[in-house]
């Protein structure tokens, strides 16, 4: 079962041996392709073998590449992995609007749900506002609650004056974050034959993930609780900070009932959205947010 997330941010020859992701630097380290669930090659002078990326591939890793300020600049994700993934498209083109409607006030009221918990968690006044506006949204959110929660959500966590527009530590450490769950999200998706592509809510043409956009906001409120308790105004965004960063993956959320790996849990909301699709459920199993906990392996 997958579990690792490998972060490769020094010089390094990536191959494929036996099955196994081979990282050649002064030492070689191997790893079994199958217990990989994401791969980020931070720094520019990595070099990795067609094969290998094939490989990663085909056992369903996300591969993010960094641009020259080291944020993820790519994405390479699993394609054609599911043996129906015609008929998934079929059904995601013929989703009623009702259904979509339905489908993102489930996400709005649960990601708004989790910036109250957030801020709690936080200690941090104002959170019970927030609590009443994620009971209040309506089907389609033609309220817009999801922007109202945002700008008194913000501010309330970050300080007065904080907008997500600055040039801070803190938004490149959302950035990062953010573009990290995008990513889990994508090839959540992309292995269970559902086109990213199709948004419910976000339908820009030229955005490849709008569905992953809409289905990560529920997640987002994990990097904002990381990023407020862990991360000091002054700090640099070292690679130290970015490995924890790509490691929210295996942080601890309430879905369903049960503790699960955020990774887990993602996949679990894809596979509810699959079961809409087909008719076999009507609502999206969505996150809770835990106080910040690692998911530690036995």
């Amino acid at each position: 079962m997958e579990f690792r997330s490998v972060f490769v941010s020094n010089p390094a020859q990536l191959s494929v041996r036996k099955g196994q992701l081979v990282i050649r630097q002064e030492k070689e380290i191997t790893l079994p392709m199958e217990d990989i669930s994401s791969l980020l090659i931070e720094s520019r002078a990595v070099t990795i073998t067609a094969a290998a990326l094939q490989e990663l591939a085909d056992h369903g890793v996300t591969t993010y590449i960094c641009d020259a300020t080291h944020l993820p600049a790519a994405l390479i994700l699993p394609m054609n992995r599911n043996c129906r993934q015609l008929k998934q498209l079929k059904e995601q083109i013929a989703m009623s609007l009702p259904t979509r409607k339905h489908i993102w006030a489930e996400v709005v009221s649960a990601k708004i749900s989790n910036q109250a918990r957030c801020l709690q968690l936080m200690g941090t006044p104002g959170y019970e506002e927030l609590f009443y506006m994620a009971k209040s949204v309506r089907p389609g959110d033609p309220d817009n609650l999801e922007a109202s929660a945002a700008a008194a959500y913000f501010p309330l966590l970050f300080g007065s004056g904080f907008t997500r527009s600055e040039d801070s530590i803190q938004n490149s450490c959302l950035n990062y974050g953010y573009a990290i769950l995008r990513g889990a999200v994508a090839r959540n998706l992309a292995i269970r034959g559902v086109e990213p592509c199709l948004g419910i809510f976000h339908h820009n043409e030229l955005n490849q993930f709008n569905l992953a956009d809409d289905l990560m906001e529920p997640y987002r409120p994990l990097v904002d609780l990381f990023v407020a308790s862990k991360i000091s105004d002054g700090e640099q965004m070292v690679p130290a900070v970015k490995q924890q960063l790509f490691n929210l993956s295996n942080y601890l959320i309430l879905q369903g009932g049960k503790k699960y790996k955020a990774i887990s849990a993602v996949g679990r909301m894809a596979d509810s959205f699959v079961r809409i699709l087909h008719r076999q459920g009507r609502n999206l199993e969505v996150p809770e947010l835990l106080a910040l906990q690692e998911y530690h392996y036995e």
